[in-house]
Order: C-alpha cells, then structure tokens, then sequence
C-alpha cells in the first residue's frame, strides 16, 4: 500500500525529481570549495541561491543573505550575537524552541527580560499587547510569521510598521514555516534580520537554512569564527559579508538543492500553491468539524497546517494508529510548548496534518475515513487517563506585567 505523507512541516515530501537527479549530478560531478579555489561554477550558484532568496523576501543586496545549517542555528547566531546583558526582549507565546531555549538560558545566564505576547485559541498573536510591551528600552522583538502549531499567519506588516512606530527597534523575523509559501517585500517591512530554512516548503534538503541581516548590524558577534577562504592573512574574523558569519566549509550540496528549488519557483507557482493548499485545508478542517469526537485547533491556512485532538486520546497513540494504516502525521508539543496552553488542546499537545500542494483530495478522504473508524472505536483506543509526567510550561506570568 502506498503510504500518505502529511507531515510537511517538518520536511517537505517528496523533493521534485528534477532538482534530487540534479543535485545527484552536482555530488558526482562538482570538486573544489567555493572560494578555496577558481571554482567559478560554485561560486555562480551560491551567488545565485543568495540573489533568489533576497528577491524572495524583497531585500537588495544578495551578500545580505547568510548561510547556516538550519533555521535553529541562524536564530542562535542572532540571539546569541546580538543579545548583550541585562538587555529586553519582546516576543510571543506561539514561538519555537529555538528561540524559547535560547532566550530562556538568557534570562539566567545575562539576566535577560523577556516579555511574551499572548495569543488566542487559534495562534493569532494579541498585536496590541505586544506593541504594548515595545518601548525605548526594548532591545529586540523576535516574531514568529507562521505557527507551526496551528498555521496561524501572523499579521507581520502591522507588526513592523507599529514597532518602527515606536523608534528604530530591531525586529526578526521567523519564517521557518512561511517562506516558500508567501512571498514578503522587506522593502516595506523594514525587518532587520529574517530567517529561513532550506528543507520545509522551499523544498531543499535538510542542512541548509540562512539569514538576512540588515548590515547595520554586522556589530553583532559570530556563532563561530574560523576560515573563510579569503582575507586570510586577517587573525580576527573579516567584517565583509556574507563571511563574517560563514567559518568553516559551507554545505555546497544542501546550498546547490536549495538553487535548483528555487529555480522552479516563480510569483504564478506560489500563488496557485497557496490557492490549492488553502482549499484543500479548508476542506480537511470542515471534515474533520463535522466529527463530534473530535477538536479542531487551526483555521483554514495557507501553510496547510491542520492540528486536532480525538477527545479522549493522547496524540501520540492517534497519530500511532494513523502510521498503522501508512498515514506518516507528527504529534506532540512540536517543539512550541508555550502556545498549547492557549489554544487548549491537552498536556500532550495535538495530533498535526501538514498538507503540501503534491496532496490529493482523494489522500485527506483517506484520511477522514481512518479517522471515523478510531472514532467508532474511541472507548477501546482511550488513554488519557495515563499518567501524566509533566506540566505544561507556560511563560512565567512576570514577564507578562514587567512594564
């Protein structure tokens, strides 16, 4: 049996058959380090990669786009590099881990303030609170443009031009989960940093993520320091970018993937994506409202997240019974712990579909099929009356009155 693939949001699949026998091409075929030799083939496509991402997110300056291993890493280089002692940050309840760990060992280890900006059942963030928390002191406000929770698109326009509102604040962007789905012109934004991942709906391999970087902040401090294979006679990090943040040997196949994704993206391609992801998940949500034993979480969406709980069940067991029957989903936290606590799901967090524009009608109907029949069944499947071994975090309600 052919199985069914709904876990996009966490890797997209199947990459394009074009850009996996190109980039199988690229591995037999190209030598040399980009920089490290005259390899102008390399260094054609990494500019190139670097120009398609900068024209996808409507910045000028193609050097303005770094490279790292993933999206965790690019937001660690931020954070971590930018955030100074003592320093205050505004963000949301509907973030990822990777920025809830790093900003809470900054709150222990350079005693940061972090105020978290409510949201409602749905992800949509409280924007007049966290404007509300902005002011002359705030250091940074770190948004995340799209809930991997509950595909909630964050209102990022009205959040950009309501900050500068309030003076020259840096602002970030997450767009792990957008990018690839909508397109964003920073022009109009004026987002000083906003990060990206290669693997989710830009389609490239895992591996390979990146950056903007507004260049008045090149101040910041590197997550690492090392080669850079040029200006080696320099003992401290050169300032040009992009090499000020990319020691070390890039990932050239993970960088080449992205390329050839990229070159089959076009302005008509994601808008008739967005179109057919956004029906095909107002259609699953409606199924799935129309089962009394079920809780839906998620609005209709373009990124085509759709999370649910059966009443009664832990998530885990669901989604275990859905792989039974070759329906690969993802359960769980998702690693977004404090946004679970508002959209009221369970300890356990909620059973996620994350649809992509290779799903079929046919494929969700499928689905609501298995699904009615672990309904019929619910009193043999419960178990929510396990034990539970944690609590569900939530930010600590001080930072939510600190001003």
């Amino acid at each position: 049996m052919d199985s069914i693939y709904f876990d996009n949001a966490s890797t997209s699949f199947p990459k394009s058959k074009k850009v996996l026998e190109s980039i199988s091409d690229f591995i037999k075929n190209t030598d040399g380090s980009y920089n490290r030799s005259e390899s102008t083939e390399e260094s054609d496509y990494i500019f190139e990669t670097r120009r398609k991402i900068a024209e996808l997110i409507g910045v000028k300056y193609p050097t303005h786009i770094i490279f790292t291993s993933n999206a965790t890493e690019a937001l660690n280089t931020i954070i971590f590099g930018f955030v100074n002692k003592n320093a205050n940050i505004v963000s949301t309840v509907t973030e990822h881990n990777s920025v809830i760990r790093p900003l809470t060992y900054l709150q222990k280890s350079r005693n940061l303030t972090v105020d978290w900006a409510e949201c409602d059942r749905y992800g949509l963030i409280n924007v007049d609170e966290l404007i509300d928390f902005v002011d002359e002191k705030t250091d940074l406000v770190i948004v995340n443009h799209g809930s991997n929770v509950t595909g909630q698109v964050q209102p990022i326009a009205e959040i950009c031009k309501r900050v500068k509102q309030k003076g020259d604040i840096p602002i970030l962007i997450d767009m792990s989960q957008t990018l690839g789905h909508i397109e964003i012109d920073n022009n109009n934004l004026e987002a000083d940093f906003i990060v990206f991942t290669g693997h989710k709906a830009l389609k490239a391999l895992t591996g390979i993520g990146g950056f903007y970087i507004n260049p008045k902040h090149t101040s910041i401090s590197p997550l690492k320091v090392g080669g850079t294979g040029v200006l080696s006679e320099l003992l401290s990090q050169p300032r040009t970018l992009p090499y000020y943040f990319e020691s070390g040997t890039l990932n050239y196949p993970g960088i080449f993937s992205l390329y050839c994704s990229l070159s089959e993206m076009s302005i008509e391609t994601l808008k008739n994506k967005k179109e057919y992801i956004y029906t095909l998940t107002d259609y699953l949500i409606n199924k799935l409202t129309d089962m009394h034993d079920i809780d839906v979480y998620s609005n209709a969406n373009v990124l085509g997240i759709i999370t649910f709980n059966i009443k009664g069940m832990i998530p885990a067991r669901v989604s275990s019974l859905l792989q039974k029957e070759h329906i690969k989903t993802r359960s769980g936290l998702l690693c977004a712990p404090f946004i679970h606590h508002y959209v009221h799901d369970n300890v356990y967090g909620c059973v996620r579909i994350s649809l992509c524009e290779l799903n079929t009608k046919e494929e969700v109907d499928k689905l609501i099929h298995v699904l009615r029949g672990i309904c019929h069944n619910v009193e043999e499947y419960q178990n929510i009356r396990l034990p539970k071994v944690y609590e569900l975090p939530i930010p600590e309600r001080k930072y939510f009155n600190a001003k």
